[in-house]
């Protein structure tokens, strides 16, 4: 199997995204592929003791109310007290005749809420997660979750029309054992391909008159300049010129110019761990110069919250970051706007000492957003029904842009946001406005319809994303796929003790808490910890995926 593999891949996926996604360049209108779902598919098995229930894929989904438990990790830009009070969610009851019990969980990213929910066993009948790609196979192997292949095929019809109409879709989404654990948040435009990428204050590089950073060294300059130029005009020298909420975020906006990256990664078809090679040390060695120097965010290992780097920006501190378009770019630009000069750019990646640029933010058509049914819920059948609306016409359009007539109306065809949404009347800024409609489709188990980014995207982020785009590499990524039951109990608490240590060393490295010359025993301990047997068990899993 040649290195190019995962590109005709990709290049597989966009033709049978194109078959089934109708899409009109000089309009932007677009249709969604679950737009006109199928009829309900045969059932593979006998309906008997299903007499009287509705079919699948039609409304209601049950005569009479039920509610379904739903944990999820609490947004930090919804500035409600629970889900329903959202007008999509309102709506989908109304159609659905089923009612949601939220269990928010919290958390700058819900990791701890989240692996305590599992350890606790208690868990309720529908698991939204952010790394749902991941932890819904592993749990469910473990038989927390259900299997939901059967499920699927027959009481998902508009799930499993998506799915059969992108084939490579299927191939990403199913494990190395044959078996389905979620429903996933899906990205099936290149537009939704694009997601974090560096931004940095425009309105500073041209007081300090300075060009966007196109190089790692174009970075040290421009940082260094921020940091000593004073660029916000308050006399003092407060300006944090990269903040960061986490190492990972940091080492994903730099570490492609380094020919490495957060953790697996492929070179030639090779699958690699990148503490484990000579790049990882040399991109370490740069951040801790920027970080001795003060060019680095000093409280990045703590300052871990989204409220955090918001009040750096907010109080006209920060100087750049890595970020979405709309959580980060356009809600600062809104809670900046009586700033005289505040202005956001987004950069390309930067091209590092070797030549080498690569977009390390880009999402893969099966995002890593999902939703997992538990193996206890007595509701199973209706959950997966509840689900699998939320990939049809309707409820893609409910998840993406709330309810129409309240935050959206159609216009030509297009769905266009209200005042309500981008000129809120209780002063919300565009994040928090949108998410108290919907819940966007960019976190949920549904189809990310490009038209809600189009909208909510400034100009100066469609630039950005424009200019990210193109130095996607499929090829390097390390793609979302998971490894067999075999292939995980051998290696999921090596590699937990790994990435405890990993983590350890790489901020002590950067934070100069450890010398650079530990670094060979780190390495080397690293192989007595026996990465080289789980890179193996990857590498295994890589050309399995690549082979299906």
């Amino acid at each position: 199997m040649t290195s190019n593999k995962l590109k005709e891949t990709a290049s597989k996926m966009a033709l049978a995204l194109a078959l089934v996604m109708v899409v009109t360049a000089c309009s932007g209108k677009s249709n969604s592929p679950a737009a006109s779902p199928s009829a309900s598919p045969s059932p593979t098995s006998s309906n008997e003791g299903n007499e009287g229930k509705p079919e699948a894929g039609a409304l209601p989904i049950v005569a009479d109310k039920l509610t379904l438990d739903t944990w999820v990790v609490s947004d930090g830009n919804f500035r409600g007290q629970n889900y329903n009070e959202k007008n999509s969610f309102v709506k989908m009851e109304g159609l659905t005749n089923i009612n949601i019990n939220w269990i928010q969980g919290s958390g700058a990213d819900g990791v701890e809420a989240f692996n305590l929910l599992m350890a606790g066993g208690q868990i309720p009948d529908l698991v939204a997660y952010s790394n749902m790609v991941t932890e819904g196979p592993k749990y469910g192997q473990q038989g927390a979750f259900v299997e939901l292949t059967p499920y699927i095929e027959q009481h998902a019809p508009n799930f499993k029309k998506i799915l059969d109409n992108n084939p490579e879709l299927r191939k990403l989404l199913t494990t190395a054992d044959g078996e389905i654990y979620q429903f996933p948040q899906l990205n099936l435009h290149e537009y939704n391909l694009v997601q974090m990428y560096p931004q940095i204050r425009q309105d500073w590089l041209e007081k300090l008159k300075l060009e966007e950073p196109k190089t790692i060294d174009d970075w040290y300059t421009v940082l260094k300049a921020i940091k000593e130029g004073d660029p916000n005009g308050n006399g003092i020298a407060d300006e944090i010129p990269y903040v960061a909420v986490n190492l990972q975020h940091i080492i994903r906006t730099f570490g492609p110019a380094f020919n490495t990256d957060w953790e697996f990664y492929v070179d030639n078809g090779k699958v690699k761990f990148a503490p484990y090679e000579a790049e990882y040390k040399e991109l370490l060695q740069w951040l801790n110069k920027l970080y001795s120097e003060g060019l680095l965010d000093q409280n990045y290992l703590v300052d871990t919250d989204f409220k955090f780097l918001t009040e750096k920006v907010t109080t006209d501190r920060a100087g750049a970051w890595a970020g979405w378009s709309g959580s980060y770019m356009r809600s600062f630009t809104d809670l900046m706007s009586d700033h005289p000069t505040f202005k956001l750019v987004g950069t390309e990646p930067p091209v590092g000492p070797k030549g080498e640029q690569r977009f390390g933010f880009h999402a893969w058509p099966l995002g890593t957003v999902g939703v997992a049914i538990s193996a206890k819920s007595k509701h199973i059948e209706e959950a997966v029904k509840w689900l699998d609306f939320q990939y049809s016409e309707e409820g893609i359009m409910l998840n993406n842009f709330g309810e129409e007539g309240v935050s959206y109306e159609m216009v030509d065809g297009y769905p266009k946001f209200t005042d309500a949404v981008f000129n809120n009347p209780e002063g919300l800024n565009s994040t928090e406005s949108l998410l108290s409609y919907t819940i966007g489709g960019g976190m949920w188990s549904t189809v990310a319809d490009e038209r809600y980014l189009e909208q909510y995207d400034m100009e100066e982020a469609i630039e950005a994303k424009q200019k990210v785009g193109k130095y996607i590499n499929f090829d390097k990524a390390f793609p979302p796929i998971t490894l067999t039951t075999q292939q995980n109990d051998k290696v999921a608490s090596l590699l937990a003790d790994i990435r405890t240590y990993r983590d350890e060393y790489a901020n002590g490295f950067v934070m100069g808490n450890r010398s650079f010359d530990e670094y060979d025993r780190f390495v080397q301990q690293l192989k007595q910890m026996k990465i080289e047997e789980i890179i193996a068990v990857y590498q295994e899993a890589y050309d399995n995926y690549l082979g299906k």
